[in-house]
């Protein structure tokens, strides 16, 4: 009787109360983000349609830290099925170290031009000078696209900056000035975004590279082959420290302590500030601040030409990008419906409009100026946010740079020095040679 009490015992404690054997249910996919709160809300609806279509099951873990969570992961040996990454600058590492499973031939991704569109290819790359190791597969898949190279203003104050969006970098210089001369704040400053702070400088920085240098400056800047301390880099250094210089008293000092979030509600207070330069996912603290959607209430322009070339054609943006960590069936489906239409239109409906897709518009929008951004995304060439594709050290520096620099931009040779430094240190095989891209044509 003690031989059959004990099996009895055996077998309880291998099914659970239930009495039922404690196995993984069939078709489930496991879903790690950055997203919480109703960006999470958001995300979960798109996983709901994954669901329907499918009767698959979609688990959902979201954390500020993605790359923490998902390295732990990793180095266990056991990292959750798809992960959505709100930076690229990982994916070349993944590649290199076999932890990404390559997205080749996943059924509803080959032969779909508007999912080829999302589709971001990787070789691996060889640790001593980073050549190409094997053949280049498809690895990630952007869901999610944002407008970057804007400044956002509020309509109703618009005699108070000029009676017309700035159309030149001279003509922006020159506003600030105005507004900056009668004791007023030209622009919504916020460097504070913990765990990450100093990116909305990278932003500008960047943004001021494109727009001054152009293309192939910038390709070549995120690929590690332009210094640091080249004239076009250090020029947009100086074009942006000009550009804050016209802001009174210490503006420059104070957004440090400020976030970012904090900085776009300033847009509508008084005195507040007058000009924003965010991405287009600052529409939605917009929103929040002014208690609705609000049409009139902001718009934006876009990062004007600096110089003689013609560079308006050019739009920095950054991507929310899925990746497959592991390699089952529920994951490939996952990955495949991220990047179809249905996905991004139930994506158009959740985020009340804020995200949008590299598969060109297929929706109307309510919010005329959230159509023009659409549109925007839709014509000339979309150039991916810099810092994204910089390694991370080499990203985190950057980042740290921009915080010092705005504390003492008399030390701007040392900073453009000592990312340098960096720069020849950090590996070849860590960074990546992903380049601009031509927009898709939007279709209404």
């Amino acid at each position: 009787m003690r031989t059959a009490l004990a099996l009895v015992t055996v077998l309880l404690a291998g099914t659970g109360l239930s009495g039922c054997p404690a196995a993984e249910p069939a078709g489930r996919v496991t879903v790690l983000g950055s997203w919480t709160g109703r960006e999470a809300d958001a995300f979960r609806a798109v996983l709901d349609g994954f669901e329907a279509a499918t009767g698959m099951q979609a688990d959902y873990q979201g954390h500020r830290d993605v790359s923490q969570v998902l390295q732990a992961g990793i180095e266990r040996g056991s990292p959750l099925d798809v992960a959505v990454l709100p930076r690229l600058n990982d994916l070349q590492r993944y590649v290199n170290e076999g932890a990404l499973r390559p997205l080749d031939g996943i059924e509803g991704l080959d032969g779909d031009p508007g999912a080829g569109r999302q589709l971001i290819r990787l070789a691996g790359k060889a640790e001593s000078d980073g050549s190409a190791v094997g053949d280049q597969h498809v690895y990630a898949v952007a869901i999610a696209t944002h407008l970057k190279s804007v400044f956002w203003y509020d309509p109703t104050r618009l005699p108070e900056v000029g009676q017309q969006p700035p159309r030149t970098w001279t003509e922006l210089l020159g506003q600030g000035r105005g507004i900056g001369a009668g004791g007023r704040m030209p622009w919504c400053l916020g460097m504070s975004s913990p765990p990450v702070s100093g990116w909305p400088g990278t932003d500008w920085i960047e943004d001021i590279l494109l727009h001054q240098s152009g293309q192939q400056a910038y390709e070549r800047w995120t690929r590690g082959e332009l210094p640091w301390q080249s004239e076009p880099v250090r020029n947009a250094w100086r074009a942006w420290g000009e550009l804050l210089a016209t802001s009174p008293g210490q503006t420059a000092r104070a957004g440090l302590f400020t976030t970012w979030e904090e900085a776009a509600t300033g847009l509508f207070s008084s005195p507040g500030c007058h000009l924003d330069h965010q991405g287009s996912f600052v529409v939605r603290n917009y929103r929040i601040r002014l208690g609705g959607p609000s049409p009139g209430r902001f718009d934006f322009f876009p990062t004007p030409p600096i110089g003689s070339a013609d560079t308006s054609s050019l739009q920095e943006v950054s991507d929310d990008i899925a990746a497959m960590f592991q390699d089952t069936a529920p994951a490939r489906k996952l990955m495949a419906y991220l990047a179809s239409e249905q996905a991004q239109a139930i994506w158009h409906r959740s985020s009340e409009e804020l995200y949008f897709s590299r598969r060109g518009r297929s929706a109307t929008y309510a919010d005329p100026v959230l159509g023009r951004v659409a549109a925007r995304l839709g014509s000339g060439t979309l150039c991916r946010d810099g810092s994204d594709l910089l390694p991370a050290a080499m990203a985190t520096a950057f980042e740290r740079a921009v915080l010092v620099y705005l504390q003492q931009p008399d030390r701007l040779d040392g900073l453009l020095a000592e990312l340098d430094a960096l720069r020849r240190a950090v590996s070849r095989a860590e960074w990546m040679d992903l380049g601009c891209d031509p927009a898709a044509r939007q279709t209404e």
